[in-house]
């Protein structure tokens, strides 16, 4: 089995976040590690939203894990900002899977208040998104059974996460 899909085809999440003072390192900005932790978030919450969740794949035989990240920084964020988290699906090949995000400056700290985070949800390739482009990223994932060992992705997944 394997899928490559186009921006305009892959089905588009987005999940929001404002940031936490203890999520933020010495110069104020969000540390590394958190943003991994918002990609990761990211991707969890798209497959639950298909109706994929960490039991559901469990019962399939197996997960993704990471095998890699690529983060492209390109400005920081601070405690209060509210961000979301834009992912969709590139590829299934074999064991592999890409998953692609941006994230986005929604609100600053000053601006955002105690504005409600909005909700998560599906979003539209022909939306244009909002906010600042604060980071660019790419991970490798590999579905793996209980042992961690590769397998090929279950068929079933190609046009949940490919659909059209």
């Amino acid at each position: 089995m394997s899928a490559q899909a186009n921006q305009d085809t892959a089905s588009r999440f987005a999940v929001y976040f404002r940031v936490r003072h203890y999520e933020s390192d010495a110069l104020g900005h969000v540390n590394n590690a958190t943003w991994l932790h918002y990609l990761e978030h990211a991707a969890i919450e798209h497959s639950g939203a298909l109706g994929y969740t960490l039991e559901r794949f469990a019962a399939l035989g197996g997960a993704f894990i990471v095998r890699r990240h690529e983060i492209e920084y390109l400005r920081p964020a601070a405690p209060g900002d509210t961000l979301v988290v834009l992912t969709w699906p590139v590829s299934f090949a074999g064991a592999k899977a890409i998953r692609d995000y941006e994230v986005r400056l929604v609100a600053t700290a000053a601006a955002a208040g105690d504005t409600p985070v909005p909700a998560d949800h599906f979003w539209s390739a022909d939306a244009e998104p909002d906010g600042d482009l604060l980071v660019r990223a790419r991970t490798l994932w590999v579905w793996a059974d209980k042992n961690g060992r590769p397998r090929r992705i279950p068929a079933e997944l190609l046009p949940v996460f490919f659909p059209g």
